[in-house]
Protein backbone atom coordinates (compact mmCIF):
# COMPACT_ATOMS: atom_id res chain seq x y z
CA UNK A 1 0.00 0.00 0.00
CA UNK A 2 1.12 3.43 -0.85
CA UNK A 3 -0.14 7.06 -0.72
CA UNK A 4 1.51 10.23 -2.40
CA UNK A 5 0.51 13.57 -0.27
CA UNK A 6 1.81 16.05 -3.99
CA UNK A 7 0.41 14.02 -6.64
CA UNK A 8 -0.57 10.21 -6.93
CA UNK A 9 0.59 9.78 -10.72
CA UNK A 10 1.89 5.97 -10.49
CA UNK A 11 5.38 5.77 -12.59
CA UNK A 12 5.51 2.92 -15.27
CA UNK A 13 8.73 3.12 -16.16
CA UNK A 14 11.00 0.08 -16.43
CA UNK A 15 13.98 0.46 -17.73
CA UNK A 16 17.22 -1.09 -16.16
CA UNK A 17 18.77 1.67 -13.07
CA UNK A 18 22.39 1.46 -12.44
CA UNK A 19 24.31 3.46 -10.13
CA UNK A 20 24.52 6.98 -10.63
CA UNK A 21 28.56 8.41 -10.84
CA UNK A 22 30.03 10.56 -8.53
CA UNK A 23 29.20 14.72 -8.82
CA UNK A 24 32.45 17.12 -9.04
CA UNK A 25 31.72 19.10 -5.65
CA UNK A 26 31.49 22.65 -6.13
CA UNK A 27 34.19 25.45 -4.87
CA UNK A 28 33.73 28.46 -2.50
CA UNK A 29 36.51 30.14 -4.17
CA UNK A 30 36.61 29.31 -7.90
CA UNK A 31 33.00 31.25 -8.06
CA UNK A 32 32.66 34.48 -9.85
CA UNK A 33 31.17 36.53 -7.07
CA UNK A 34 34.11 35.70 -4.96
CA UNK A 35 36.89 36.79 -7.74
CA UNK A 36 34.98 39.86 -8.14
CA UNK A 37 34.81 40.80 -4.32
CA UNK A 38 38.67 40.11 -4.49
CA UNK A 39 39.46 41.70 -7.10
CA UNK A 40 37.34 44.80 -6.59
CA UNK A 41 39.70 46.73 -3.98
CA UNK A 42 42.87 45.52 -5.81
CA UNK A 43 41.04 47.76 -9.09
CA UNK A 44 40.09 50.69 -7.22
CA UNK A 45 43.97 50.64 -5.92
CA UNK A 46 45.52 50.37 -9.39
CA UNK A 47 43.64 53.12 -10.42
CA UNK A 48 43.59 55.38 -7.79
CA UNK A 49 46.27 54.28 -5.32
CA UNK A 50 46.10 54.17 -1.98
CA UNK A 51 44.04 57.13 -0.91
CA UNK A 52 41.50 56.09 -3.58
CA UNK A 53 41.49 53.12 -1.60
CA UNK A 54 40.95 54.49 1.28
CA UNK A 55 38.83 57.20 -0.03
CA UNK A 56 36.69 54.43 -1.11
CA UNK A 57 36.78 52.15 1.56
CA UNK A 58 32.97 51.73 2.47
CA UNK A 59 32.26 52.06 -0.38
CA UNK A 60 33.98 48.60 -1.88
CA UNK A 61 33.52 46.96 1.79
CA UNK A 62 30.39 46.87 1.81
CA UNK A 63 30.06 46.15 -1.78
CA UNK A 64 32.53 42.81 -1.27
CA UNK A 65 30.57 41.84 1.59
CA UNK A 66 27.22 41.59 -0.07
CA UNK A 67 29.15 39.53 -3.48
CA UNK A 68 30.42 37.14 -0.90
CA UNK A 69 27.18 36.77 1.19
CA UNK A 70 25.30 36.02 -2.47
CA UNK A 71 28.29 33.45 -3.22
CA UNK A 72 28.28 31.60 -0.15
CA UNK A 73 24.15 31.18 -0.58
CA UNK A 74 24.91 30.05 -4.28
CA UNK A 75 27.88 28.21 -2.75
CA UNK A 76 25.66 26.52 -0.27
CA UNK A 77 22.80 25.37 -2.79
CA UNK A 78 25.52 24.16 -5.20
CA UNK A 79 27.09 21.67 -2.38
CA UNK A 80 23.62 20.38 -1.46
CA UNK A 81 22.49 19.69 -5.09
CA UNK A 82 25.61 17.61 -5.79
CA UNK A 83 25.14 16.02 -2.00
CA UNK A 84 22.80 13.08 -2.73
CA UNK A 85 24.05 10.06 -3.06
CA UNK A 86 21.96 7.19 -4.90
CA UNK A 87 22.64 3.75 -5.90
CA UNK A 88 19.89 1.86 -8.57
CA UNK A 89 20.64 -1.66 -8.09
CA UNK A 90 19.21 -3.38 -10.95
CA UNK A 91 21.83 -5.87 -11.07
CA UNK A 92 22.62 -6.36 -7.67
CA UNK A 93 19.37 -5.99 -5.74
CA UNK A 94 20.55 -2.68 -3.67
CA UNK A 95 18.43 0.02 -3.74
CA UNK A 96 19.55 3.24 -1.46
CA UNK A 97 19.56 7.11 -1.11
CA UNK A 98 21.27 9.01 1.00
CA UNK A 99 21.27 12.88 2.20
CA UNK A 100 22.30 15.07 5.11
CA UNK A 101 21.58 12.66 7.90
CA UNK A 102 18.93 10.28 6.69
CA UNK A 103 19.21 7.33 4.59
CA UNK A 104 17.52 4.21 3.34
CA UNK A 105 18.43 0.97 1.39
CA UNK A 106 16.20 -1.88 -0.50
CA UNK A 107 18.45 -5.05 0.49
CA UNK A 108 15.58 -7.03 -2.37
CA UNK A 109 17.83 -10.56 -1.79
CA UNK A 110 17.01 -10.43 1.50
CA UNK A 111 14.20 -8.80 1.93
CA UNK A 112 15.27 -5.76 4.32
CA UNK A 113 14.96 -2.12 4.86
CA UNK A 114 17.74 0.09 6.33
CA UNK A 115 16.72 3.08 7.81
CA UNK A 116 18.61 6.15 8.83
CA UNK A 117 17.20 9.46 10.69
CA UNK A 118 18.92 12.27 12.19
CA UNK A 119 20.91 9.98 15.37
CA UNK A 120 18.51 6.70 15.41
CA UNK A 121 19.03 3.72 12.51
CA UNK A 122 17.41 0.34 12.35
CA UNK A 123 16.58 -2.53 9.89
CA UNK A 124 12.87 -3.75 9.64
CA UNK A 125 11.79 -6.79 6.83
CA UNK A 126 9.95 -6.08 4.18
CA UNK A 127 6.88 -7.14 6.18
CA UNK A 128 7.13 -4.41 8.62
CA UNK A 129 6.43 -1.75 5.94
CA UNK A 130 2.64 -0.37 6.22
CA UNK A 131 3.16 2.32 3.81
CA UNK A 132 5.35 4.91 1.92
CA UNK A 133 4.41 8.35 0.77
CA UNK A 134 5.98 11.43 0.10
CA UNK A 135 5.44 15.63 1.11
CA UNK A 136 6.84 18.10 -1.39
CA UNK A 137 5.98 21.31 0.01
CA UNK A 138 6.41 24.54 -1.81
CA UNK A 139 5.65 28.32 -0.85
CA UNK A 140 6.98 31.03 -4.01
CA UNK A 141 4.09 33.79 -3.33
CA UNK A 142 6.64 35.84 -0.55
CA UNK A 143 10.05 37.38 -1.28
CA UNK A 144 12.88 38.56 0.77
CA UNK A 145 13.38 37.09 4.52
CA UNK A 146 9.80 35.79 4.18
CA UNK A 147 11.12 33.52 1.12
CA UNK A 148 14.12 32.61 3.29
CA UNK A 149 11.48 31.22 5.86
CA UNK A 150 9.91 29.29 3.40
CA UNK A 151 12.69 27.62 1.98
CA UNK A 152 13.56 26.27 5.22
CA UNK A 153 9.78 25.39 6.53
CA UNK A 154 9.45 23.59 2.50
CA UNK A 155 12.55 21.60 2.92
CA UNK A 156 12.17 20.27 6.80
CA UNK A 157 8.51 19.38 5.70
CA UNK A 158 9.41 17.71 2.56
CA UNK A 159 10.54 14.23 1.83
CA UNK A 160 9.83 10.55 1.76
CA UNK A 161 8.29 9.12 4.72
CA UNK A 162 7.84 5.38 5.24
CA UNK A 163 5.47 3.86 8.30
CA UNK A 164 6.44 0.93 9.87
CA UNK A 165 5.22 -1.43 12.37
CA UNK A 166 7.26 -0.21 15.09
CA UNK A 167 5.44 1.39 18.49
CA UNK A 168 8.94 3.40 19.36
CA UNK A 169 9.46 4.48 16.11
CA UNK A 170 6.23 4.19 13.41
CA UNK A 171 7.30 6.71 10.84
CA UNK A 172 10.51 7.57 9.45
CA UNK A 173 11.58 10.60 6.76
CA UNK A 174 14.02 10.47 4.29
CA UNK A 175 15.42 13.86 3.00
CA UNK A 176 15.29 14.98 -0.43
CA UNK A 177 17.10 18.33 -1.88
CA UNK A 178 16.84 19.22 -5.71
CA UNK A 179 19.79 18.19 -7.46
CA UNK A 180 19.03 21.18 -9.80
CA UNK A 181 17.92 24.38 -8.34
CA UNK A 182 16.27 25.22 -4.76
CA UNK A 183 12.73 24.56 -3.43
CA UNK A 184 12.11 28.51 -4.48
CA UNK A 185 12.47 27.53 -8.16
CA UNK A 186 10.55 25.82 -10.45
CA UNK A 187 13.34 23.89 -11.94
CA UNK A 188 14.11 22.68 -7.95
CA UNK A 189 10.75 21.61 -7.43
CA UNK A 190 10.33 19.29 -10.83
CA UNK A 191 13.85 17.81 -10.25
CA UNK A 192 12.50 17.04 -6.37
CA UNK A 193 9.36 15.65 -7.52
CA UNK A 194 10.84 13.59 -10.11
CA UNK A 195 13.32 12.46 -7.37
CA UNK A 196 9.97 11.48 -4.82
CA UNK A 197 8.40 10.08 -7.72
CA UNK A 198 11.46 7.64 -8.80
CA UNK A 199 11.39 6.02 -4.91
CA UNK A 200 7.45 5.87 -5.16
CA UNK A 201 8.13 3.76 -8.05
CA UNK A 202 10.87 1.91 -7.04
CA UNK A 203 9.08 0.95 -3.93
CA UNK A 204 6.07 -0.10 -5.39
CA UNK A 205 8.29 -2.61 -7.76
CA UNK A 206 10.66 -3.83 -5.32
CA UNK A 207 8.38 -3.84 -1.60
CA UNK A 208 5.38 -5.39 -3.78
CA UNK A 209 7.17 -7.86 -6.04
Amino acid sequence: MHTCAFNSVKLTLDEPMTATTEVKQPNFLMMKRVWIAIALPIVIFYFSGIQGLVQLAIVWIFASIMLLMFAYKKFRIKKWNVSTRDHFGEQDGMWSHEFGSTFMKLDQQRGLIHLREENKQKTYPFSAIKEWRYNLSTTRERTGINKELDRTHDFRESGFYIAVDDVQFPEWRVMFFPQKGDFNSQEGIRDTELQLKRWMHIFDKVINR
